[in-house]
């Protein structure tokens, strides 16, 4: 099993949910309202007048099918130029399940 992070900017989030719900996974986590302090790409968010906007992070845990899926549609949507502009992530790693499934 795989997991998929993603963070983006709330500008954007919509698009990214597009991508995850038509990827044929059974659902996402989403944190709302997330604040970023980047370093080097002056993509900091912490909704204010500085720096403002905010970002979403989603989390979701499929097989590698699905998550290569969302993950195709997600560099599609990173060709875009106003997602570049907003800012776009996405990490994947291993995951077991913690707890059987039951039937």
């Amino acid at each position: 099993m795989k997991v998929l992070w993603i963070c983006c900017n709330e500008t954007i989030a919509e698009d990214v949910m597009e991508c995850l719900d038509s990827s044929g996974l059974s659902g996402y986590a989403v944190w709302k309202d997330m604040l970023q302090k980047d370093n080097v790409g002056g993509k900091t968010h912490w909704g204010d007048g500085v720096f403002p906007g905010k970002n979403w992070a989603f989390m979701t845990c499929g097989d590698e099918e699905k998550i290569g899926c969302a993950v195709k549609r997600l560099e599609g949507l990173r060709q875009e130029p106003y997602v570049l502009e907003a800012g776009l992530e996405a990490y994947i790693w291993e995951a077991e399940s913690v707890f059987e499934k039951k039937s």
